[in-house]
């Protein structure tokens, strides 16, 4: 996987996801990431989130409280995989609330927008249900992720 974002994101949209990142995880013992690719292989976004959070390395996580937002912007696919430690946490349709964050930033051309408020909602959650500072560090990389 490669750690350079595809256009159309500018040097300071990539800092505005990082900064999304470290926001959404400060205060937690979880881990997130962003995964962007133009269109989403096999059309099925969710599988494909799921295949990449385990490419990613992101089930090792101590706790297995890792979150992944997938985007393929193309097909205009966004999905989320959370692990074991924190997906039951969300409240029902928590995570189908990630998701129109970021869809509704895409549709009114503001996607990076919509995945900083999508972080956000992820990172409330975490607060929530991983609280603390995460003993074994920063376990992932802060940085926005393509294939």
């Amino acid at each position: 996987m490669n750690t350079n974002p595809p256009q159309p994101f500018t040097p300071d949209e990539e800092a505005r996801i990082v900064a999304g990142i470290r926001a959404a995880e400060h205060g937690s013992r979880g881990e997130v990431r962003v995964h962007v690719e133009g269109t989403c292989p096999g059309g099925d976004a969710l599988a494909r989130s799921r295949a990449v959070y385990e490419a990613l390395g992101m089930r090792s996580t101590r706790d297995d409280t890792g979150v992944l937002l997938y985007v393929a912007p193309e097909d205009r696919k966004v999905a989320v995989f959370a692990g074991s430690g924190i997906y039951g946490a969300a409240a029902s349709g928590f995570w189908h609330e990630v998701v129109e964050a970021v869809a509704d930033g895409y549709r009114s051309g503001d996607g990076v927008g919509g995945l900083v408020r999508g972080l956000a909602n992820i990172g409330d959650l975490l607060r929530a249900h991983a609280p603390g500072e995460d003993s074994a560090g920063n376990e992932l990389p802060d940085a926005v992720t393509t294939s």
